[in-house]
């Protein structure tokens, strides 16, 4: 195991987000807060930590497959690590580490699940970082970081695959390097627009990029206590309406838009599934809270539901209703909608629709071989086959989801917290949705665990936004090193 790379690769990360926490110092500083301090120190460590391990260490310009899973799962690790250092230094949640700790690896993870029970109380600066996290984490840190590394003679290619979410890892360009930075530019670009669009509608410069860091990233932090619906504006809601529902859309596909490949973008199966099942959630719901007199009127009902929809389903979290309120009926399709997801490649966490697609029709083919047993049948999604491998691989990653999903609800119950609201605090934190159910509602916060729950939430998820095989290799390796020289 060539470590002295791994750890090499793990400085230029580091050195990176030093760099991005000048932002919200630059901010701090605006506003004259209190953190500016706090937030200088933390990009001293980080900024010699890491360039103590860049300079001094050296490295092989290979990486194996193993190798790649990784350096991706430790740099996550050491990001929300030293990430933490500002919310600490500052003495957030009266200087427990362990909450910092998670609060950063939820941003980090896009998943938006917090422990502050008074957000507009935190300094600007750290407010500012807190949502930054979300933007680096969306597109991925490593990702980024896999578009330097050729420039500093290193591979990356078994960093993009590690990296990027979803059972097909199709490429832009045949340079990984390239790749990268086009996605980059694409998450930019509408990180711009999505800005600009906000500010047209009311929002300060600073609320509308931490707003849209929050949505392009999927992630769900806001600056005020009661998240999109403290702005209560049809405007911003729809602004952000649409701009979750892109970055729930795989990346790939926003190239070919933007290249005028319109046939492959609107043929795509996963995008034609992923919309279908907004749109058949979103009018199930919307019915069912104005039949059950929730609203006062359809159009507040449709309004209502269309958020929080496209909201769950891309594991985005904001919030402008409180659907606690809301029937059974329409709260178990929202249950349903975070195991779903968005669709592979995109920032979207969860299960992810092309894997939901894959199970059905395999199902459907099971049947069929049943019925007629001399049948040859490919499992086909629009022009693409799917092979024995791939389908093994969507089966089991599957099985691990659910088993991960029942492991930290029974040690959630374990430590005698109510059945909903550990199982809705697992599927939010393994699926990065954010809210879930019960204690961990809409209008709740994690704030109520205690320091063992909260480091499983933090583990889980990791293991969430990493798709569970990279957090298994790193963990194999470390018990298993003698195995893998």
């Amino acid at each position: 195991m060539n470590w002295k790379t791994i750890f090499k690769i793990q400085g230029v990360l580091l050195i990176i987000l030093s760099l991005s926490m000048l932002a919200p110092l630059a901010f701090s500083i605006y506003y004259g807060t209190d953190d500016s301090d706090e937030i200088l120190y933390s990009i001293l460590i980080c900024l010699f930590t890491g360039l103590l391990l860049y300079l001094i260490l050296k490295s092989d310009k290979t990486l194996r497959p193993r190798e790649g899973f990784i350096i991706v799962s430790l740099g996550w690790i050491l990001a929300a690590v030293f990430g933490a250092l500002p919310f600490y230094l500052y003495g957030m949640s009266d200087g427990n580490y362990i909450d910092c700790l998670f609060e950063t690896m939820s941003g980090l993870t896009t998943t938006g699940a917090s422990i502050l029970t008074d957000i507009e109380a935190l300094p600007k600066g750290l407010l500012f970082w807190r949502s930054l996290t979300h933007w680096l984490g969306g597109m991925g840190i490593i990702l980024l970081v896999v578009a330097i590394l050729p420039i500093l003679g290193l591979s990356s290619t078994q960093l993009y695959r590690a990296e990027v979410p979803g059972p097909t890892k199709d490429k832009i360009s045949p340079k990984i390097k390239d790749t990268a930075k086009i996605l980059w530019y694409i998450y930019l670009g509408m990180t711009v627009i999505q800005t600009v669009l906000l500010m047209f509608g009311g929002m300060d410069l600073f609320d509308s990029l931490c707003h849209s860091f929050g949505t392009l990233a999927t992630g769900g932090f806001s600056t005020l206590n009661r998240s999109v619906a403290g702005f209560d504006s049809l405007y911003i809601e729809l602004v952000i309406i649409f701009f979750m529902y892109l970055s729930g859309i795989n990346f790939m596909l926003h190239f070919f838009l933007i290249k005028g490949k319109f046939r492959d973008f609107f043929t795509n199966p996963e995008w034609i599934f992923y919309t279908v099942v907004l749109i058949v959630s979103i009018l199930l719901i919307s019915a069912d809270i104005r039949l059950n007199n929730i609203n006062d009127s359809y159009g507040t009902s449709l309004r209502e539901a269309s958020f929080q929809v496209v909201s769950l389903t891309t594991t985005t979290g904001f919030i402008t209703a409180n659907y606690e309120t809301w029937p059974y009926f329409s709260k178990m399709i929202l249950i349903y909608l975070m195991f779903m997801g968005g669709c592979s490649g995109s920032t979207a966490g969860s299960i992810k629709q092309i894997r939901i697609l894959v199970l059905i029709k395999h199902a459907f083919i099971e049947i069929k071989k049943l019925t007629y047993p001399r049948a040859f049948l490919t499992l086909r999604i629009g022009n693409d086959a799917y092979g024995d491998s791939v389908l093994k691989n969507i089966l089991a990653f599957s099985l691990l989801f659910v088993l991960f999903f029942a492991a930290v609800t029974l040690i959630l119950t374990f430590q005698g917290y109510d059945i909903i609201t550990s199982f809705s605090a697992s599927i939010a934190t393994l699926g990065n949705v954010g809210p879930g159910l019960a204690r961990v509602g809409a209008v709740e916060n994690f704030a109520f665990f205690d320091d063992f729950s909260t480091l499983v939430l933090t583990f889980n998820m990791l293991v969430g936004r990493l798709e569970i095989y990279a957090v298994l290799i790193f963990i194999y390796t470390l018990f298993n090193p003698k195995k893998l020289h």
